[in-house]
């Protein structure tokens, strides 16, 4: 049967030889030949291998060659033990064989966010600036972990830097209210990726996330104290995460005006906007009355206090969503102050509200993001400043580029993830990474970056993990290629991201994959034609079971892979039955088996993680017992069983 996983083990504490390569128990050496680029994600632009491999030990030491890097090497230390690795010393130096060297050169480089990393009987990592040898800690760890003898690293050279070197991120929403240690979970997951930019949507309809002493009672029960945010701000410069914050304004403002109501527009139409059919929309209070004095006093009041919290060189105030213009032309105060500056169109008065916060937010020494809506089906004679920054969500960012708007690009139809609205490919705001990932992103002058937009709109009740899911793989995705990934092999990618696994060994609900086996090579032995679906590597193709007549999917894994657990992609949300209960079964042969595993999957359309006791096994079989359909007996799908490997 099967044998213990304390025999996979013995090969990884094996010692080096004085050659370098892996002394064999009988006393040869392994098969000399040229290293591959570590799995990592993202990719590394440029990797020269030389043959055998570096096992770190007890023994070995975390070396700060630069005394900046001093608590980057307690970090990673912290990390590295935090993987199952060897517990290991900081120390100045010098560094010895088996040792891993931090060391800054200032002025190397071909940008900051760039590193040089050399395996040889040593780890040495190089950059002009922190955060390149931050981001080669990163791909350090990745390397360790992926390596298919765990925790060693292959022998060879590494020159990385990022295709973007502006904002690679995501932006949060936080209608729905996220925990702190959500967001400092998603700073270490985003670093991971060597993604830098975390913009929050601290401000809606239903909701003003901040705690602010000059207006008390205008946060929300569920919000963030200003000790909060300098905590959390701290945290996030540990790993090279700049936190955008943003205060949507004038629009989405129903929160403010239920605090403010002599700061909105009292006519209806803009109050209750007829023609919009947003989430809130119909709460009241939507929309600030730009053309009000005390509204003007109240916004410059509200960010004098809120700019100096963030450390962030930009501040961004929405400005998305501000009511059609047939609803503009029904509010008499509107149209009156239109005419009074001789507007041509009552829209130009919105574009005169982003620049009159510009220029309270430039006094800070800071610049303005907003989002691109005040052309958005609507004309205007008057634009913005040209020194705001504008997310461009409607389309590509090359024609806002073109209008000589520093740009960042959000296109919603490739880069959104909003759940509430699409839990399934085809369906709007859901991310594909099977198409996202050809898409064409750009450095030219003017692309300021790109980010993963995430929208909580018809799901504020449902749990972080839920959100959390719909956003690991595209954060991945944008990770990959804004670093600069080609974009030709999403497959390869996924399976890539598979073995890679996230940043958190410990996370329990998000960030659970420690490590997985790649699928390559695997073959399903039963389960009808289509069972090799469940075990391509492609989480959007499946498989479909029936408990009662075809219950058992049953893997050849190519060779004897140790493991440690399964995770279970259930079908896309209306796309078929999860699995309800279900037993984990391994082989040795492919024909008696013994159980390893038994329990109930919830009804959900999330991956579920299910551990147990370590084997080693060529053949493993998952035996559906009931599916989440109207009866037990009814078919029940798999769109993907991926394999975890065994951690020290």
């Amino acid at each position: 049967m099967h044998r213990s996983i304390a025999v996979v083990l013995v090969a990884s504490l094996l010692p080096l030889g004085l050659d370098g390569r892996t002394a064999s128990a009988d006393g040869g050496s392994a098969q000399d030949a040229v290293n591959p680029a570590p799995l990592t994600v993202p990719a590394i632009q440029q990797w020269a291998g030389n043959r055998g491999r570096l096992h770190l030990t007890e023994g070995s030491s975390i070396v700060i060659e630069s005394p900046e890097l001093r608590a980057l090497g307690d970090q990673l230390a912290e990390e590295l033990a935090d993987d199952g690795l060897p517990s290991m010393e900081v120390t100045d130096g010098p560094a010895t064989a088996g040792d891993i060297a931090l060391h800054v050169e200032p002025g190397w480089g071909i940008q900051e966010d760039s590193y040089r990393m050399e395996i040889s009987d040593r780890v040495w990592i190089s950059a002009g600036h922190e955060r390149g040898v931050f981001y080669g800690t990163r791909t350090l760890l990745q390397a360790l972990r992926s390596s298919a003898e765990f925790g060693t690293l292959p022998r060879g050279r590494a020159l990385d830097w990022p295709l973007i070197s502006g904002q690679r991120g995501q932006m949060l929403d936080i209608r729905k209210f996220f925990s702190l240690s959500y967001l400092k979970q998603q700073i270490r997951q985003m670093a991971w990726y060597k993604l830098n930019t975390f913009h929050l949507h601290l401000t809606d309809w239903n909701s003003f996330r901040i705690e602010s002493k000059r207006f008390p009672g205008l946060a929300s029960p569920q919000s963030y104290s200003q000790a909060e945010l300098r905590e959390l701000q701290d945290y996030a410069a540990r790993y090279h995460v700049t936190i955008i914050p943003e205060i949507d304004m004038p629009g989405h403002a129903s929160h403010i005006g239920s605090y403010r109501p002599d700061v909105a527009f009292a006519c209806r139409s803009m109050s209750y906007p007829a023609n919009m059919p947003w989430e809130g929309s119909g709460t009241g209070n939507w929309t600030m009355d730009v053309t009000k004095p005390e509204t003007i006093e109240f916004a410059t009041e509200l960010l004098e206090e809120m700019i100096p919290l963030f450390d962030a060189p930009i501040f961004h105030i929405g400005g998305d969503e501000i009511p059609d213009v047939s609803d503009q032309e029904q509010c008499p105060e509107l149209v009156a102050y239109q005419h009074e500056q001789g507007y041509a169109y009552t829209t130009d008065v919105f574009v005169e509200f982003i620049d009159t916060l510009n220029e309270v937010i430039r006094a800070h020494g800071k610049t303005t993001e907003v989002w691109q809506w005040w052309d958005f089906n609507r004309e205007t004679s008057i634009s913005p400043s040209r020194d705001v920054i504008v997310d461009e969500w409607l389309n590509a960012p090359d024609g806002r580029v073109a209008q000589g708007y520093p740009t960042v690009g959000t296109e919603e139809a490739d880069l959104y993830v909003s759940p509430g609205f699409g839990t399934r490919p085809g369906q709007y705001a859901y991310f594909d990474p099977r198409e996202v990932y050809h898409y064409e992103f750009k450095n030219d002058p003017g692309f300021l970056g790109y980010k993963v937009s995430r929208w909580a709109d018809r799901a504020h009740e449902h749990t972080e993990s839920w959100f959390d899911f719909y956003a690991r793989r595209p954060l991945a995705t944008l990770g990959d290629r804004t670093w600069g990934a080609p974009g030709d092999n999403v497959v390869a990618f996924l399976d890539r991201y598979d073995q890679v696994g996230d940043s958190d060994p410990g996370a329990i609900g998000f960030g659970e994959n420690t490590g997985m086996h790649s699928h390559v090579g695997w073959r399903a032995v039963q389960g009808r034609n289509s069972g090799q679906r469940a075990v391509d590597g492609d989480p959007y193709t499946g498989w479909e079971a029936f408990p009662e007549s075809e219950p058992l999917l049953e893997i050849d894994l190519g060779r004897e892979l140790d493991v440690a657990g399964i995770r279970y992609l259930p079908p896309p949300e209306g796309e078929g039955n999860p699995v309800r209960d279900y037993r984990v079964l391994a082989s040795d042969d492919g024909t008696n088996w013994e159980p390893v595993a038994r329990g109930r999957f919830d009804d959900t359309a999330v991956e579920t993680v299910v551990r147990f006791d370590p084997v080693v096994t060529r053949h493993l079989g998952l035996e559906i017992l009931s599916g989440h359909g109207p009866v037990p007996s009814a078919k029940s799908a798999v769109n993907e069983l991926d394999v975890l490997r065994v951690r020290p």
